[in-house]
């Protein structure tokens, strides 16, 4: 199926509703698959810059401020386009410029793409916004942020099909009119909803408006505010002296529609697109509609399965599932509300969704790991039974102290999840 030269495929393209979405999206792992296979085969074939075949046979390893991840992540990968696919290290350097201990192996690739992708696409950060649904899309006065923001805008879109490409889940909700983007789907009257619904309702009053539209003094143009800054725009040439009127309102309704989905954000989104694109082709996103799509990048909405999570989680440290800790902290989970279980999730591996096609599929796999010496003769035994359990979200581990009975079990772990104080990385 991941031929796509196969008359499978071709089908697929033409008619993606008619597949179920599981199979779709192992169709999508099934791509990439391949394309990773025959970008690793034209590295070794010597047609690549020796500089690019150093890159892809040890990686590439970046150094990283933890307080300068974006500039950072910037200066050290903006440069690689479609080489991001090739294997990246990060190494943490802490404030006073040392290297933090530990290899990565891939899990602080993770913890930094997570971090990355939490400070780059707030919408505090300022190039991206957020509508009143907490949605992202890129922010049109982005150029007053950054004089950089088209080379920012298309690092972070190659950083979110980095993420497609392996599968690593990060929770950025978009906009539904901005993921059509990615999707290559132009947008008209009916997205508009999905950027300002109070805007939408107003176009749909107009367009029904029995009246003289003439009375209500529109014309063709529209006033931008940057930052304080309101600049009025014109629709169509000359259009601040083009009246609004019945024989035109239709025209006038979707060019303010064009304008605001569309020509306001023009320039980012290329820019952003063309960076998914470097990992992510087109085509692979088009068998996907806007909500599939965001499953892709953020994971399932569906309640946590605790019983698949369970059933694929590995244990260390003196546990075992049917340990008398773990069988406590199950029927923990079990028992939280479907918010609490997210939050659990996002406690260990730093996102509140499941892996699309189940936790078999969680790179590092869900591990948990018995910490401290309680239950020995160690002088702190003790001790370890006050304290709350951590996690090292870039390795998807759970380090959980073996306490005393199940409540707890249940008490120390949701003032953890809820506190969000027990990260600990490792």
């Amino acid at each position: 199926m991941a031929d796509e030269d196969s008359r499978a495929w071709r089908v697929l393209r033409a008619a993606p509703s008619l597949v179920p979405f599981p199979v779709r999206v192992q169709c999508l792992r099934a791509l990439v698959a391949e394309d990773r296979a025959a970008f690793r085969a034209h590295s070794l074939s010597g047609n690549m810059p020796p500089s690019v075949e150093a890159f892809l046979g040890g990686g590439r390893t970046i150094n990283v401020r933890r307080d300068q991840l974006v500039i950072d992540g910037f200066e050290g990968l903006s440069g690689l386009g479609a080489q991001l696919k090739g294997l990246v290290r990060v190494q943490f350097v802490d404030e006073h410029g040392i290297q933090e201990a530990g290899v990565d192996g891939g899990g602080l690739f993770k913890d930094f793409l997570d971090n990355l992708t939490r400070e780059a696409f707030n919408a505090e950060y300022g190039l991206f916004k957020a509508t009143p649904e907490q949605l992202l899309y890129p922010n049109p006065s982005s150029r007053v942020v950054a004089a950089n923001h088209l080379q920012l805008f298309e690092f972070l879109g190659r950083i979110l099909g980095k993420a497609l490409y392996e599968g690593i889940l990060v929770e950025l909700p978009f906009a539904g009119f901005f993921l059509s983007k990615m999707r290559g789907r132009p947008n008209e009257l009916n997205d508009l909803s999905s950027l300002d619904k109070d805007l939408y309702k107003n176009m749909l009053f107009l367009k029904r408006y029995q009246g003289d539209v003439q009375d209500l003094s529109l014309f063709f143009m529209v006033e931008d505010n940057e930052y304080g800054d309101k600049q009025q725009v014109e629709l169509i040439p000359g259009g601040k002296d083009v009246p609004v009127t019945r024989a035109n309102v239709i025209k006038y309704i979707h060019k303010v529609s064009n304008h605001r989905l569309n020509t306001q954000i023009k320039m980012q989104s290329n820019a952003f697109l063309h960076g998914v694109q470097d990992l992510i082709q087109l085509q692979w996103l088009k068998i996907f509609n806007e909500e599939e799509l965001q499953m892709l990048i953020s994971g399932s909405l569906a309640r946590l399965d605790v019983s698949d999570l369970r059933a694929n989680t590995h244990y260390t440290g003196g546990y075992y599932d049917g340990h008398p800790v773990i069988e406590a902290l199950w029927n923990a989970v079990e028992s939280f509300t479907p918010d609490e279980q997210g939050a659990f999730l996002r406690f260990v591996t730093s996102c509140s969704r499941g892996p699309l096609l189940g936790f078999r599929h969680l790179e590092p796999k869900f591990c948990i790991q018995k910490s401290g010496t309680a239950g020995s003769n160690a002088p702190d035994s003790t001790a370890d039974l006050e304290r709350l359990p951590t996690a090292a979200t870039c390795m998807n581990l759970l380090k959980l102290p073996p306490y005393s009975d199940e409540d707890m079990v249940r008490s120390k772990l949701l003032y953890a999840i809820s506190a969000g104080a027990g990260f600990d990385l490792s």
